[in-house]
C-alpha cells in the first residue's frame, strides 16, 4: 500500500487518495509475488546457503528446487489469473515474472553472475523491483481511470530508493564475517554507510519535491529520516548498522505517503 500511496502522492492529478476495492487484489497479488521472490532468492543463493546457512529448507534438502519450481509456476498462474480483468496491470506483472524466470535460468545454467558480485546482482535485481512498483502504479491508475504520467512514475523511483537504503544498510558492517557478502568490500565502511544514508535522503527528497512540497500533509513523509540519522549515530559505536532501524525506516517511509494522502482529505 505504501508504494501505491507514494505514486498517488506524486501524481499531480490525484489528491487525497484512499484505498479502493482494487487494492485488495493488488495486496493479495503482492503477498503471493513476494513469497515467490523469496523462493527465487533461495534458489539463487543455494550454493552460498549450503556453506553458510545449511539449516535453510532448500539447503538442508527439506524441499527441492523442483518443489520451488512448481510453486513458482502455480503462483504465476494464480496471480496472472487474478489480475486478468486488468489487462495493463497483468501485462506488467507478466513482464516481471518473465524477467525473473530468464534471470534465474541464465544464472543456474551459466553460473553468472557470481553471488559475490553484489553490484552486478543488485543491478540485475533492480528491474524486478521497478516492475513490481510499476505494477502497483498501474493498479492505482486502473482504479482511478487515469493514464500514466511522469509525476506519478516518480513514486516508483521513490520506492526503489527506500528499498535501496534497506539493502545497503543491512549489508554495512565494520567487521565482515568470513565469506560474508557486504558492500563494505567494495565501498569501504564509510562509503557503504554513506550510500545507505544517501538512498534514504534522495528517496524522501524526491517524494517531497514531487508531492506538492509546500503542503503540510506532504511534509509528513520527511519524519522517517530520523531513523537513518539515529542509525548512523549508533553505528559509530556498533560493529554493524542497526538492522532494526533500517527496517523501521522502510516501514515508516512507506507509511508516510499513506498518512499524507489521508491528511489531504481534511
Amino acid at each position: 500500500m505504501g508504494a501505491t500511496a507514494a505514486c498517488a502522492l506524486t501524481d499531480a492529478r490525484i489528491t487525497g487518495w484512499v484505498p479502493s476495492a482494487d487494492l485488495l487484489v493488488t495486496v493479495g497479488t503482492m503477498l503471493v509475488v513476494l513469497l515467490m521472490m523469496r523462493a527465487v532468492d533461495d534458489i539463487r543463493d543455494l550454493d552460498y546457503d549450503r556453506d553458510r546457512n545449511p539449516d535453510r529448507p532448500l539447503a538442508s534438502g527439506a524441499v527441492s528446487t523442483q518443489d520451488l519450481a512448481v510453486l513458482l509456476t502455480v503462483g504465476s498462474v494464480v496471480v496472472l489469473a487474478a489480475n486478468a480483468w486488468r489487462p495493463a496491470v497483468a501485462a506488467i506483472l507478466a513482464v516481471q515474472l518473465a524477467y525473473v524466470a530468464v534471470m534465474v535460468t541464465v544464472e543456474r545454467r551459466t553460473g553468472w553472475p557470481s553471488g559475490d558480485a553484489l553490484f552486478v546482482n543488485y543491478a540485475l535485481a533492480l528491474p524486478v523491483q521497478l516492475l513490481l512498483n510499476g505494477f502497483l502504479y498501474a493498479g492505482l491508475l486502473h482504479s482511478t481511470g487515469l493514464g500514466p504520467s511522469w509525476s506519478g512514475a516518480v513514486g516508483v523511483v521513490v520506492a526503489a530508493f527506500l528499498f535501496a537504503h534497506f539493502e545497503f544498510a543491512r549489508k554495512t558492517t565494520r567487521q565482515p564475517r568470513p565469506g560474508e557478502r557486504t558492500y563494505v568490500t567494495a565501498l569501504g565502511v564509510g562509503g557503504s554507510a554513506a550510500t545507505a544514508i544517501g538512498c534514504a535522503v534522495v528517496g524522501i527528497g524526491l517524494l517531497v519535491a514531487a508531492a506538492r512540497p509546500w503542503s503540510p500533509a506532504a511534509l509528513v513523509v520527511v519524519l522517517p529520516l530520523v531513523f537513518p540519522v539515529l542509525a548512523a549515530l549508533r553505528f559509530r559505536r556498533l560493529p554493524r548498522w542497526p538492522y532494526g532501524l533500517a527496517a523501521v525506516f522502510l516501514l515508516t517511509g512507506f507509511a508516510g505517503p499513506v498518512i499524507a494522502n489521508l491528511l489531504e482529505l481534511l
